[in-house]
């Protein structure tokens, strides 16, 4: 009975130990219902440590070796593994569900989801080694879209890795929920970069006016310490360098190290260490070594000792600090009692941050932010303590200054009399001014009336030009006219001599031949040749006056409804001169005609499209043949026109200015640079915009957008 008894005991052990085995491997479904707001799941989580990184998705789904996490956190400390994490998802509600990963230091991050009920997943990548741009929601934690339906059950694995401590804080809820949190995040990190750039800048003020190497230090210190409180949050990396990827990654190494280096140049200037305790400036100078092998582990890769030294220097260092503070404060050094109250705030902020690191402490909000409040606090009381150190130096002047008012009021009658002296050049150089300004005012005006000069001068040789050639047509057409018609003269006066003549056959004959001596066939299609021609002539020139009396609506003052494809039609006109050799591609839409100035916009594309013949005339060794492109676009409330060239172009620079006025790129004396000046005016009159696109050596493009209606 005895043996029974105790086999029935080891098979009741041996049922429950496979018993929770079995449980430990099951699969627990996390439930998402429709009150639920972000869940944090890190208790429901499965873990797998793949120590080697080699491990493949199909290995890992095969594999019964996930552990349950019995942390709401899991936290994997300083490792060089790769971690899978597994958890199932059972969605009982109508919204869709995202997963936050809320650790924007993690290196690499590789989500898989499943596709419905087939083995085909997709794979997401993120992490810092990728540029911030590449993120699919622009988030400074990591955000992926469960694509889960409702009332579907899915299961997900994601791959982390990462060169400094591997949280991972695992959030699920709606895409509104996270942008929630992330919002609130935003907010108190912008405060506390908003209190540290305030008190950067009010002891660079201060550095300036003293000169005083403490603040300089200082700045630099608190600069750091900004920047490496911000980077665990992910600030830094999407808001100051997210196209560096490198950096992000060794953000944590090198400013942590850099805010060691500089705290220690601080104290040492700060509480005088050469003066009062000699030996611990030595001390630091051995510590800033350590901080210069802890970059050099790092950028050859070693980051788990890189990153333990790192944390145990930045607790040695902050002991020591405490310490050398009480000793000088001892010796009667009074600022250190100010350093003592604001670093002994920073020092618990910093103990609570490093055992949060180290597993000792839970991941939460508090212990998340304990350094980033304890440094703020700090930089506020050092700020004090600085100032405080001016209120000494104020004291020490006060004697030199008693002793110099005597001297000041000695000199203040002869500032007086300076004074009045230097009133008076004041206002004999405003009176100089004022008429400089006169002069300048009226030398822009001239410059305007020249630039427009010039349009005119350009517009009155093209016309000249364009209307010489067909009278030049006309008139040489007239003297072959002139004897055409004398020969036809000629045969009729012959048939009129049949009249009188009694031998007609004879007559007939010789009207024969003379019609065949003056090739009369010829003469009449010669004569139809003429005066089809000079008839071209003649409508040419109706065109290019037509054409010009559009044109010349430059003058008019009140909007009227205007056709801007028959403004740019006439423009060409005029300018058909100066187009030899250049291709012209136009594309020129249906147009609404539109409220505005048509003469003012006539000067804007003939201004641009001269632009483009000059900057392709300057592009000539570069390009086989000129083109402008001109095309015209009906929007919504707008239209479009843009006017292409494959001129010389410009670079960005030359770009930003060249609707400033008197801005030229032209020799002296080849330009006044009011011409694209005058281009933004006019749009601007027209409550338009202008753009330009351009690179060097591929031409440049003009963007005009005109609303059809004016407003009030």
């Amino acid at each position: 009975m005895k043996n029974n008894c105790f086999f029935y005991l080891i098979l009741l052990v041996f049922l429950f130990h496979l018993n929770d085995k079995v449980n430990a491997n099951s699969i627990e479904q996390i439930q998402i219902f429709e009150n639920d707001s972000k869940k944090l799941i890190g208790k429901s989580v499965y873990y797998l440590e793949d120590k080697k990184n080699i491990y493949s998705i199909d290995e890992v789904i095969a594999s019964n070796l996930f552990i349950q996490s019995d942390k709401n956190i899991p936290n994997f400390g300083v490792t060089q593994s790769s971690y899978w994490i597994r958890f199932t998802i059972s969605n009982n509600t109508n919204k869709e569900l995202f997963m936050e990963l809320a650790q924007p230091i993690m290196d690499e991050i590789e989500f898989y989801n499943f596709i419905d009920s087939t083995n085909m997943y997709e794979i997401k990548n993120a992490g810092e080694i990728y540029p911030f741009s590449k993120r699919e929601f622009n988030f400074t934690n990591y955000v992926f879209n469960l694509n889960i339906r409702k009332g579907e059950t899915k299961t997900y694995y994601v791959k982390i890795k990462s060169t400094e401590q591997i949280q991972a804080p695992i959030y699920i809820g709606s895409l509104l929920n996270i942008a929630e949190s992330s919002n609130t995040f935003l907010f108190y990190s912008a405060l506390f970069l908003g209190i540290m750039t305030v008190m950067i800048l009010y002891n660079f003020f201060i550095y300036l006016t003293t000169k005083d190497k403490s603040y300089i230090f200082y700045v630099l210190y608190i600069s750091t310490l900004m920047f490496t409180q911000l980077c665990p949050k992910g600030i830094t990396f999407q808001y100051f360098w997210p196209n560096l990827p490198w950096l992000a990654v060794h953000s944590m190494f090198i400013l942590p190290s850099l805010v060691g280096i500089f705290g220690i140049f601080f104290f040492n200037n700060f509480l005088k260490t050469k003066e009062f305790l000699p030996i611990a400036s030595k001390i630091f100078n051995v510590i800033i070594l350590v901080y210069i092998v802890v970059l050099s582990l790092a950028f050859i890769k070693k980051y788990e000792t890189s990153y333990m030294i790192m944390e145990l220097t930045a607790m040695i260092v902050s002991l020591l600090m405490l310490l050398f503070a009480v000793l000088i404060l001892r010796k009667g050094y009074q600022p250190a009692r100010y350093f003592l109250i604001a670093w002994s705030l920073f020092l618990s902020g910093i103990f609570l941050w490093v055992l949060k690191d180290l597993g000792v402490l839970p991941y939460n909000s508090f212990t998340n932010n304990s350094m980033q409040i304890g440094a703020a606090v700090e930089t506020v009381l050092l700020s004090f303590a600085l100032g405080a150190r001016i209120n000494s130096y104020k004291k020490e002047k006060e004697i030199s200054q008693k002793l110099a008012f005597e001297a000041l009021e000695e000199k203040e009658q002869l500032v007086r009399e300076q004074n009045i002296i230097l009133e008076q050049k004041v206002e004999d150089r405003t009176k100089e001014l004022n008429q400089t300004l006169h002069e300048l005012k009226e030398t822009q005006t001239q410059l305007v009336d020249s630039e427009k000069m010039a349009s005119l001068g350009q517009l009155t040789a093209g016309v000249a030009h364009e209307i010489n050639n067909p009278i030049n047509f006309v008139s040489s057409n007239i003297p072959p006219l002139k004897q055409d018609i004398e020969d036809l003269t000629t045969i009729i006066d012959k048939y009129s001599e049949l009249k009188n003549s009694t031998e007609i056959g004879e007559k007939l004959q010789e009207i024969e031949a003379l019609k065949n001596s003056l090739d009369y066939n010829y003469l009449k299609e010669e004569l139809q040749i003429i005066i089809s021609g000079i008839e071209n002539g003649a409508k040419r020139t109706t065109e290019i006056v037509s054409g010009l009396k559009n044109f010349s609506r430059m003058d008019e003052s009140d909007l009227q409804l205007a056709d801007i494809n028959e403004g740019i039609n006439s423009t060409l006109v005029i300018l058909k001169s100066s187009l030899n050799n250049i291709q012209l591609e136009m594309k020129l839409n249906p147009l609404p005609k539109i409220e505005c100035y048509p003469g003012k916009l006539n000067q804007v594309f003939m201004n641009l499209i001269n632009n483009s013949i000059q900057a392709i005339e300057e592009n000539k060794s570069n390009i086989t043949k000129g083109i402008i492109a001109i095309e015209t676009l009906e929007k919504e409330d707008s239209i479009l026109i843009l006017i292409a060239d494959n001129g010389i172009g410009m670079n960005k620079d030359t770009q930003k200015k060249i609707f400033d006025p008197f801005f030229t790129t032209k020799k002296v004396g080849q330009g006044t640079g009011l011409g694209l000046s005058i281009v933004y005016t006019i749009i601007q009159n027209h409550q338009g915009k202008i753009e330009v696109q351009s690179n060097i050596n591929e031409g440049c493009v003009f963007i005009i957008i005109l609303p059809k209606k004016l407003s009030n």
